[in-house]
């Protein structure tokens, strides 16, 4: 199958549907101690739910409330994953995690030191291990409501960059309930369509025969890693998922 690369939205629809069939396929499947075997798939639940009312919210111009949804979907992953990826010890870090003995961090730390360094890449060049770190990183800030989630709940019009080297810059930004800004519903909507991409190439690396859907993935992490919201090279997504962005010379400015 070989396709040109389009813009990530267009791609990411297309993709979506197919890597959703095939995690819940993988997550109903599995043959785990009965204590376990619904986990990921409650998990799975969890994200497809989450994403329908973060969608919801984001159309509508609750901006911070659908990051914050969103945020809740990166340590469901983790359950989806150890559900279905075949791994021998999966089932006895799935009880720890049952049993409230395995933090989301920890058990982060065991799918990188278990699975990740089976998985290639990330977006560019990038480890998965780092491509994972600044992905649970870009979200982590909006856990909890402080400036920086309250931030997402402005409009910012435009922004005037100084002419002089001593003069001020400004913005006019609006403020109101519900204030829709079209960037920042395309930036939340590029984090769905990570998400959407992490699944798939968790369901990837446990079946790594199918190279239709590999080449899908590809298509998809291609697409996704030319958005100009995201840098392959400093990969620093902590500081491209603030709320306030604006562009100068064809170039993201950071806020």
């Amino acid at each position: 199958m070989t396709r040109s690369t389009p813009d990530w939205f267009t791609i990411s629809e297309e993709a979506t549907s197919q890597i959703m069939v095939r995690i819940s396929a993988a997550v109903t499947a599995n043959d785990m101690v009965p204590q376990v075997k619904s986990a990921s798939m409650l998990a799975h639940w969890f994200v497809l739910d989450t994403l329908l009312l973060a969608n919801q919210a984001n159309r509508d111009g609750m901006h911070a409330n659908a990051l914050a949804l969103t945020r809740q979907c990166v340590e469901a992953i983790s359950v989806i994953e150890l559900g279905i990826c075949g791994h021998p010890d999966a089932e006895a870090a799935l009880l720890k995690w049952d049993a409230d003995d395995l933090t989301p961090g920890k058990l982060r730390a065991w799918l990188q030191a278990n699975l990740w360094s089976n998985y290639g890449s990330g977006l560019w060049n990038e480890p998965w291990s780092t491509f994972m770190r600044e992905f649970a990183g870009a979200v982590q800030p909006y856990a909890h409501y402080g400036r920086g989630l309250a931030q997402w709940q402005l409009r910012l019009h435009r922004f005037y960059d100084a002419s002089e080297p001593d003069a001020d810059m400004h913005a006019i930004i609006e403020v109101h309930p519900r204030a829709y800004d079209e960037q920042k519903a395309t930036r939340i909507t590029l984090f769905h369509a990570l998400l959407a991409y992490v699944l798939g190439r968790i369901w990837l690396a446990a079946n790594p025969a199918d190279a239709e859907f590999a080449n899908l993935m590809a298509w998809l992490g291609a697409a996704l890693s030319k958005s100009r919201y995201l840098d392959g090279h400093q990969t620093d997504w902590g500081q491209q998922f603030w709320a306030m962005v604006w562009e100068r010379g064809g170039g993201t400015i950071l806020e």
